[in-house]
């Protein structure tokens, strides 16, 4: 530090003399050495932690999943042959018809027809109809989503050529066996959300 001058009383500057300045700056000096003794030693400390440290990180497993691991078809997800040919389990193939309701099973939403085919993940799974109340028909395509120990997923795509009073686009359908049946449930708010349990007719 090379301070020269520091403000008076009076708001004037007064001198500070030579010898001061100079016991000052030796002062800091010297401790300015001790510290780099310091933070020499424990930097050379730190090193050593850091490495064991990174040593400890290479050993240890990794703490999130790969990507292999949330693949659909992976063990550990409860999958079975979720990706691949022969994805779909042999008790769901077939032709399949019941009863549905919408609106939580308050309202009567005709007959439901699905007919399912092997397939792999992203292949055409098979097809969906309904059947309202009055006879008008409302055509879907199924492709393949995943494959559970408890259920199969699908992605429900509506027909171009249906009429109007079919619901569009796509939207989710999940297929449970139950006993000899087969549950269908969606996530077509459109429609309800219909649901229905259908018995093998082929």
């Amino acid at each position: 530090m090379a301070a020269t001058s520091a403000p008076g009383a009076n708001g004037r500057g007064r001198k500070v003399s030579c010898t001061v300045a100079l016991a000052v700056a030796g002062a800091f000096a010297a401790v300015a050495v001790g510290m780099v003794s310091v933070l020499g030693f424990l930097d050379g400390d730190s090193g050593g932690t850091d490495t064991a440290s990174g040593g400890d990180q290479a050993s240890s497993p990794a703490a999130t999943p790969s990507a292999s691991e949330e693949l659909p078809g992976n063990p550990g997800d409860g999958s079975e042959d979720g990706a691949g040919e022969g994805a779909v389990p042999e008790k769901y193939l077939g032709t399949w018809e019941g009863d549905a309701y919408a609106l939580s099973g308050n309202l009567p939403a005709g007959t439901f027809r699905v007919t399912l085919q092997q397939a792999a993940v992203g292949q055409k799974l098979g097809t969906f109809r309904s059947t309202d109340p009055i006879g008008g028909v409302c055509d879907d395509v199924l492709v393949l989503k995943k494959v559970t120990k408890k259920q199969i997923t699908a992605t429900s795509i509506a027909d171009e050529d249906n009429p109007g009073v079919c619901t569009t686009g796509e939207h989710e359908v999940r297929l449970a066996p139950v006993g000899g049946e087969l549950q269908y449930e969606s996530d077509n708010a459109d429609a309800g959300d219909p649901t229905a349990r259908m018995a093998k007719v082929k």
